[in-house]
């Protein structure tokens, strides 16, 4: 388990750096829309060659529940629109992660136990506490 936790966790931390590295040298060239305009066009691309058999199992699966896939979508243009805005600011980006990560980590940490029924440790509980009183000290209140 502790292999595929700390796996998962330094693929997305790279990931994250890259992201922001990536969306820094593109913003001294494209603006936020023609980044995101032509990143989701390339993505498109890629999900369709990489996944072409989903996407013809996934039409059959068509009902109510696409409008999650539509909310989906929204929810994820939103981010990474605010994402890039977060990034082109005069703020340092690891103080708007940081608080942002503070205010939703417990958030999910209390829906994933009450709706979805995960598990949460007394550990876990302390661990989001000092998230808290991290932010804190990173936005020296």
């Amino acid at each position: 388990m502790y292999i595929k936790l700390y796996s998962l966790v330094i693929i997305l931390a790279t990931l994250y750096t890259s992201y922001f590295i990536v969306i820094k040298h593109l913003l001294k060239t494209f603006t936020l829309k023609e980044i995101l305009v032509n990143a989701y066009i390339i993505s498109a691309f890629i999900v369709l060659i990489l996944f072409k058999n989903e996407v013809f199992t996934s039409i059959k699966k068509f009902n109510l529940n696409y409008i999650f896939l539509l909310l989906l979508a929204l929810i994820m243009v939103l981010c990474n629109s605010f994402e890039i805005i977060a990034v082109n600011s005069n703020i340092n980006i690891g103080i708007i992660e940081s608080l942002a990560t503070s205010i939703y980590l417990p958030i999910v940490a209390l829906i994933s136990f009450y709706f979805y029924k995960t598990k949460l440790s007394v550990l876990n509980l302390f661990g989001i506490i000092l998230i808290a009183i991290g932010s804190c000290f990173v936005m020296r209140i």
